[in-house]
């Protein structure tokens, strides 16, 4: 299995190699935009990756006096604390680092960030800021069905690690060697993933009975942290270049955003593996979502959804912001199913894939199945759980006049026409 990992980065590379010949033909459409996009997302990807890893003394700081004595109560690794909060290639995955008391530890911190910490810190304040607003309650739906299954990805991510004893690494870099078994008993895994399931349960029963509290809650936290991200940034970009700050104080508290002795994987440095790997996932999402567009939209039909709600779950394994610019275009069901699908199964081929190529290899294909398994299995609980609640609004602002009389009804007839041909079948 280990090898698979090595099989998907060279997939890629042929991707960006093919990207980058298309590029130089055509860099304004196909594939030749792909690969120049995925370039130009790591400015997109240091600006927060910048403020929260120069932010991490402090971070750490309340992470280590405020959540990890409760972690460390209940026998869990206290590394989870920090990717329960914050995504894992925005910063957790560094803290992790600092906090952990095992290497299996850290290495399941990271798999929670994927999930747990990329939703929170990203995709909930990106989502409340792109959506429109009448669509907050249906992603709080979403939210609520998706944010359930993290413990569950995480476990079958862990589980496969500790069936295969899969080699990682102990240390933060790119190009190291993968050298330590993960090898811990599938109690401890559970142990380690019990605090991350009473924190979703609770933000779920949030969701559930107070909604509007939730989403407030979640609007003022996205715009504090973009102010506080930006401020941060901007103040380590003048301290870089005039060191004002230590010569009015004496110091300097948060971390550098550029490698220098102490640590070569610094923000920049970060975010610009991400990019360069993005150059070749980008295109190979593009080449994916070109050639296998009809199966991949019948297994959406099959699902129920609209052709824009069966588009909208291919582009959340890309990238969770494609999916939110086609939401408004989506039915209400197949809003609250795209956003719970999108929890744990967002960035699977994008920067999550890119994540893990760069800095733990050989976990590429466990993440993968956990991402995408739980992924469906919060497709399975919005229909159970949201989606007749999501009905229900939709009756309401349709009365309201808050969705039109027409609105969506061609989404709709198509997905009904195909569960009706599915059902003749």
């Amino acid at each position: 299995m280990e090898y698979i990992g090595s099989v998907i980065i060279y997939i890629i590379m042929i991707c960006a190699v093919i990207g980058a010949v298309a590029a130089i033909r055509n860099s304004d459409t196909g594939l030749g935009k792909e690969f120049m996009e995925g370039i130009h997302s790591t400015g997109y990807i240091f600006v927060p990756a910048a403020g929260i890893m120069a932010s991490l003394p402090y971070i750490s700081w309340f992470v280590e006096k405020a959540v990890s004595p409760l972690f460390h109560q209940i026998g869990a690794d206290p590394a989870i604390a920090a990717t329960a909060i914050l995504a894992s290639d925005m910063g957790g995955y560094q803290l992790a680092g600092i906090l952990k008391s095992t290497i299996e530890g850290w290495v399941m911190a990271m798999i929670v960030g994927f999930m747990a910490g990329a939703t929170i810190v990203f995709s909930i304040p990106m989502g409340l800021a792109m959506l429109d607003k009448r669509d907050h309650k249906y992603m709080a739906l979403g939210i609520m069905s998706g944010i359930l299954t993290v413990p569950i990805g995480a476990f079958i991510t862990s589980a496969i690690l500790v069936a295969t004893q899969m080699n990682v690494r102990t240390e933060i870099t790119a190009n190291g060697e993968s050298t330590y078994a993960f090898a811990i008993g599938i109690g401890q895994v559970l142990l380690n993933l019990s605090p991350i399931l009473v924190f979703v349960v609770a933000i779920a029963l949030g969701l559930r009975f107070l909604p509007d509290m939730m989403i407030r809650g979640f609007m003022i936290f996205g715009r504090t942290m973009d102010a506080g991200i930006k401020l941060v940034l901007v103040f380590s970009i003048v301290e870089y270049f005039t060191g004002i700050f230590t010569t009015m104080f004496g110091a300097w508290g948060f971390d550098p955003i550029i490698a220098d002795p102490q640590d070569q994987y610094r923000a920049l440095e970060t975010a610009g593996y991400i990019g360069i790997m993005l150059a070749g996932a980008f295109p190979m999402v593009y080449l994916l979502r070109k050639y296998a567009s009809k199966p991949l939209e019948a297994v959406g039909k099959r699902l129920g959804l609209s052709p824009t709600g069966s588009a909208g779950l291919l582009a959340t394994i890309a990238n969770i912001l494609a999916m939110f610019r086609l939401v408004r275009f989506m039915p209400p069901k197949d809003k609250v199913i795209n956003i719970s699908f999108g929890v744990c199964a967002a960035f699977l081929l994008g920067d999550h894939l890119s994540f893990s190529a760069n800095f733990q290899p050989n976990i590429i294909l466990p993440v993968i199945v956990g991402k995408f398994g739980a992924g469906a299995i919060a497709i399975a609980l919005a229909y159970w759980l949201s989606v007749p609640k999501a009905l229900e609004l939709e009756k309401q602002d349709r009365a309201a006049g808050i969705i039109g009389p027409d609105e969506y009804l061609d989404e709709k007839q198509a997905a009904g026409d195909s569960e009706v041909a599915a059902t003749k079948e």
